[in-house]
């Protein structure tokens, strides 16, 4: 008899010690970005608020140096989700890959030209050397559009790839090259160096910059798991856009992925403001992917490269 109250004793006592049931079964979802920047507010607040955890997510983020870096990473199975430049995810797609934009992490394009300080208007830039994330799509389509839109056409000046935003960024100010697109809030630290900015890639493109990809298989078979990281992004996209957390947003950000908190108050105030630059609610619609289709002189349904059925179900119990 004493053997079974011993046992009976040890089970409750085992009982009561157990770790809750979300944090014994946390989903694991590892997560790609490209770079130190902003584009990815949402989900660095999700992070360090807790969100992801209480949704029973346990994030792995991992930051590539580009954007097709990171849309290889997840043809191939690396990671699970990634914030993927919106046009080099259809062009993987449009080759096949099989691949879904679920959200969007911005609404709008968030790159900023900014030039050398003796560069002073657009038509300065006739016959200089301008830097790129590569040499096609993302921000060599999206510096091509906004010169184009300024009067400057694309024989009259060069272009070379140079990677990511602070390669970029370093090419610009060290003076490799007379302009470029960069991703804030870097644009921030080289207007504080003395470059100038000549203007913003959504005054020439209406389209969403950075959304939400997944392979479609995976998905299908972790439906729950990509349901819960959807909403908890959307709860830190609704934190993100409270002024009332303009202070805390910032805090994030600089904590996340460095710079200044002075950068990052003006980010917030740029992006969460008249600007709207970041997607409330993580929405996206299929008009907004046709801009890019448009571009290509594709004739494709956009809403073929869309799956919002996880959103939606996120949204509904948000």
């Amino acid at each position: 008899m004493k053997t079974l109250f011993a046992a009976l004793a040890m089970l409750v006592t085992g009982i009561a010690a157990a770790p809750p049931a979300q944090a014994q079964a946390l989903r694991e979802v590892t997560y790609a970005y490209a770079g130190p920047t902003s584009y990815y507010w949402d989900i660095f607040i999700a992070q360090e608020r807790g969100y992801l955890k209480e949704e029973g997510v346990k994030l792995d983020l991992i930051m590539t140096d580009n954007v097709a870096q990171q849309t290889q990473m997840l043809v191939t199975g690396a990671v699970h989700i990634i914030g993927a430049n919106a046009e080099v995810a259809l062009v993987a797609m449009e080759k096949g890959a099989p691949l879904a934009i679920v959200g969007a992490q911005t609404a709008k394009q968030g790159f900023v030209f900014m030039a050398r300080p003796e560069i002073r208007t657009f038509a300065d830039l006739k016959g200089k050397l301008l830097g790129a994330t590569q040499l096609q799509d993302a921000s060599a389509t999206m510096l091509m559009e906004l010169l184009k839109k300024n009067g400057v056409q694309r024989d009259s000046y060069d272009m070379i790839a140079l990677g990511g935003t602070p390669n970029r960024f370093a090419a610009l100010t060290n003076g490799a090259v007379a302009g470029t697109l960069l991703s804030p809030p870097l644009d921030y630290r080289a207007a504080s160096l003395g470059m100038r900015k000549l203007g913003y890639a959504f005054e020439a493109f209406d389209g969403p910059q950075v959304v939400y990809t997944v392979q479609k298989d995976w998905a299908r078979k972790n439906e729950d798991t990509l349901v819960r990281f959807l909403r908890a992004a959307a709860r830190g996209m609704a934190f993100l856009y409270d002024p009332a957390n303009r202070e805390a947003s910032a805090d994030i950000l600089v904590k996340t992925i460095g710079g200044t908190k002075a950068d990052a108050l003006m980010n917030y105030d740029d992006w969460m403001g008249s600007n709207k630059v970041m997607a409330e609610n993580l929405r996206i619609t299929p008009q907004g992917l046709k801009a890019f289709l448009d571009l290509r002189g594709s004739k494709e349904d956009p809403a073929k490269f869309l799956d919002l059925s996880y959103l939606e179900k996120a949204l509904a119990k948000k």
